[in-house]
């Protein structure tokens, strides 16, 4: 798939492309009467931005790309919201949970989603209607399809792979970050564009590592602060990840989303992706804008969530509090089927029944991976996917014999991706699945 990353905070647009050839990189600065911090004030000239900075790292048009936005912290509203098992009715009580924690906000403003990652235990995400609203009119302009939006600042635990408390520090372009996390999830976030000495640093985090707890957090993890030291904590710099290419330091953030989605695609299809907090139908990708839709449906979805922290960012513009609102309401999305179909069209063709298993036969890190999140757009189930014992040039479809109709659908799915394709209708059928795809180092995706 041809994914572009892009991210915009204090008026820095980045825009970051991987191919082939490596890594492209694009970065500008957008005039304050286009944008203002993370806020889009004018979106046909920011678009005219956007297409110039994806014109300098890719040849394909927008309407062949995926496009993928990072979300600041200061855009999105992270936090734990409870129920007590005996208090009765559990929507009730994470209403009047959600209620009690947001002032900034009115519930109507947001859309959002809480899940369930403990017991009694939910990690809220918000995000301002007007926000989503505003990324979906600007893929419009720009004619590209909008694939996900996501906050880097909750992919951090995940990252990790931590569960225990733990305090974080981010600096990106002056702006810090900070937050509480637990349990892969967090539940305080924070934002100031404002100076911070080290003393006032340092009462953060110790008042944060008390923060509704029992006992203090103790360890720390610092995202550019290399010589952060806090007495008494246990701090780590946040190591990351490990490409294959060289990129500015400039590019962290958006190469660390790259990672996590190139690693886990299924990351998409959750909470993590923001436009999964939108009531959006599902829209098929032609040359005008699109929108590449989640399973909304996995979440429970009502209210809002907006919650004032110790740092906001200041210079009296139209930001949002650090520890940003959403609220979403999500629709389930239902699929039509066709009535009475004719016994010719083979029922059985349904895409959801042929099982697919998919080797890297490229040497490209996370072609495997793409071609599984690709798959599963179009509906095929992925059962597995690994790396080939060799590297082979075209793609190659080997079916079970019975199931070689396939072959023309999956084809037709697959042609932008892999434009040169080998068939064959050989694999055995004592294999746990119906087609195995070898992805060639011809793939365009």
């Amino acid at each position: 798939m041809l994914e572009v990353y892009l991210s915009l905070n204090n008026n820095n647009l980045r825009l970051t492309y991987i191919d082939k050839e490596g890594l492209k990189t694009y970065s500008a600065v957008i005039p304050e009467d286009i944008v203002s911090d993370t806020k889009i004030l004018d979106v046909a000239r920011y678009a005219e931005e956007i297409k110039k900075g994806l014109s300098q790292v890719t040849k394909y048009s927008p309407a062949k790309l995926f496009l993928n936005v990072i979300s600041e912290p200061e855009d999105v509203i992270l936090r734990f919201i409870t129920v007590n098992k005996r208090d009765g009715d559990k929507q009730e009580q994470l209403l009047k949970d959600m209620k009690e924690k947001i002032t900034e906000v009115p519930l109507e403003d947001l859309y959002f989603s809480y899940q369930k990652i403990a017991p009694f235990l939910y990690q809220f995400v918000g995000v301002r209607k007007e926000y989503m609203e505003t990324l979906l009119e600007v893929s419009n302009v720009v004619g590209i399809s909008l694939k996900s939006v996501v906050p880097w600042l909750l992919l951090l635990p995940k990252y990790l792979g931590i569960n225990d408390p733990a305090v974080f520090i981010c600096r990106v372009d002056g702006s810090h970050a900070m937050a509480l996390s637990e349990l892969g999830g967090i539940f305080y976030s924070g934002v100031s564009d404002k100076l911070i000495t080290a003393s006032q640093l340092e009462n953060f985090v110790s008042d944060l590592s008390f923060y509704k707890k029992k006992t203090p957090v103790r360890n720390i993890y610092t995202l550019n602060y290399q010589d952060f030291d806090v007495k008494g904590f246990e701090v780590s710099e946040i190591g990351m990840p490990p490409v294959q290419t060289e990129y500015p330091e400039e590019f962290k953030i958006n190469m660390l989303v790259n990672y996590m989605l190139d690693n886990d695609p299924d990351l998409v299809a959750n909470q993590m992706n923001l436009l999964n907090l939108m009531p959006l139908p599902v829209v098929e990708k032609k040359t005008s804008s699109l929108v590449y839709v989640g399973v909304a449906s996995l979440f429970l979805i009502m209210g809002v969530l907006s919650f004032s922290l110790i740092f906001r960012k200041g210079g009296g513009s139209n930001n949002q509090p650090i520890t940003d609102s959403g609220q979403a309401n999500v629709l389930s999305e239902q699929v039509s089927q066709n009535e009475n179909p004719p016994v010719e069209q083979k029922v059985e063709l349904k895409k959801e029944d042929l099982k697919v298993m998919i080797l890297n036969g490229s040497g490209v890190n996370g072609l495997a991976a793409r071609t599984k999140t690709l798959l599963e757009e179009k509906g095929y189930k992925v059962v597995d996917i690994d790396t080939a014992d060799a590297t082979r040039e075209d793609t190659l479809l080997k079916f079970k014999k019975d199931r070689i109709a396939f072959n023309d659908i999956i084809q037709e799915d697959i042609k932008e991706a892999f434009p040169k394709v080998a068939v064959e209708d050989t694999l055995a059928d004592s294999e746990e699945y119906d087609l195995l795809i070898i992805a060639g180092t011809t793939s365009e995706l």
